[in-house]
């Protein structure tokens, strides 16, 4: 039996709403901190298309709970939290 633990799942909108009100720089600097933190075996990282909640985006969705008006500068401390669940 295995201890390994299912990776944080990170699933970011994609739609042309979100990702331009800020899911394209998200995208870098979420990338940036798995590479900085070596967590790349720890999170799963997809696109994902519309789900219609444009109008509170940028959204990505953390283990299938969704976070709106997501800016770069609160991703690191989200995913900390995020990830000190997963340990």
């Amino acid at each position: 039996m295995s201890n390994k633990k299912k990776p944080l799942e990170l699933a970011i909108c994609m739609g042309s709403s979100c990702f331009s009100r800020g899911n394209k720089n998200n995208i870098k600097v979420i990338k940036a901190y798995i590479a900085r933190h070596g967590v790349c075996d720890k999170v799963t990282l997809k696109g994902h298309l519309c789900e219609g909640l444009c109008k509170e985006g940028p959204n990505i969705t953390l283990d299938g709970e969704v976070f709106h008006a997501i800016e770069a500068s609160t991703l690191p401390a989200l995913l900390d939290e995020h990830l000190k669940r997963q340990d």
